[in-house]
């Protein structure tokens, strides 16, 4: 049994490549996502510890491998994150460096986001954009996430669910409009060329159960295999198929 923690992105003369980075009990291990690569596993509905961040760009397992209700981190380890307060967006957090806001266009909504200064487009990348623009650069991290939350008091998202990542819009006509109406000037990049995968062709979205066959698309947090698209939640444990695909028959 291990457990999802993300679609992990890098950067490589080809493009940006996933690799699906899973937690087990005292380590972790990582399975490259090629495209063509034949997968075979079951996301379930159970949920094990992910583990937690004790530095920036680190990562540590789970002392027990924790079973957890929900979420993908049991109390202590979300305790000892140092992203944790960062994440549920409290101000008065303090991390080290500059960052930055942004606005992204996934499918056919706008979202607003904060990442570090330099860390786009990967972030874009990691959570299903089509288009992206960076709208304010070089601030605190404190700073930077009242501004996000300003802008979000004012009727932009700061999340978009999975479901609805798997559209893919011709143009960024929405992310414009959304721009011209804050009279926003900066410029608009086109994230998932950037990518090694083409786009998802398929509307059948799941959250758990059988993944079978040749990896076709990756997208975020997303795997498809032109038959479907599996979301790929944090925390979730995935095992050996104990059902039997259609292929098998």
């Amino acid at each position: 049994m291990r457990s999802i923690v993300k679609n992990s992105w890098r950067e490589t003369e080809d493009g940006w490549k996933a690799g699906l980075l899973l937690a087990e009990p005292g380590g972790f291990e990582e399975i490259t996502l090629t495209p063509g690569r034949d997968l075979s596993l079951e996301v379930t509905s159970e949920r094990r510890c992910t583990g937690f961040a004790p530095a920036p760009g680190e990562r540590s397992p789970c002392p027990e491998f924790r079973e957890i209700d929900s979420g993908s981190q049991c109390p202590e380890c979300r305790g000892k994150d140092i992203y944790s307060g960062y994440v549920r967006g409290d101000t008065d957090t303090d991390l080290d460096g500059e960052f930055s806001v942004y606005l992204a266009q996934i499918s056919r909504e706008v979202k607003v986001g904060v990442t570090r200064t330099g860390n786009l487009p990967g972030r874009w990348i990691e959570q299903g954009a089509d288009y992206g623009t960076e709208i304010i650069s070089n601030l605190s991290s404190a700073k930077a996430l009242e501004n996000e939350q300003r802008i979000s008091s004012e009727g932009t998202t700061e999340r978009i669910n999975k479901k609805d990542k798997i559209q893919n819009p011709e143009n960024p006509a929405i992310l414009r409009k959304k721009m011209e109406n804050e009279d926003i000037d900066t410029e608009i990049v086109e994230v998932q060329e950037k990518t090694v995968y083409p786009r998802i062709e398929t509307d059948s979205f799941q959250r758990k159960g059988l993944f079978e066959g040749e990896l076709k698309a990756v997208k975020g947090q997303i795997i498809s295999n032109g038959r479907l698209a599996l979301g790929l939640t944090s925390g979730k444990a995935i095992r050996k198929p104990r059902q039997r695909g259609l292929n098998q028959f």
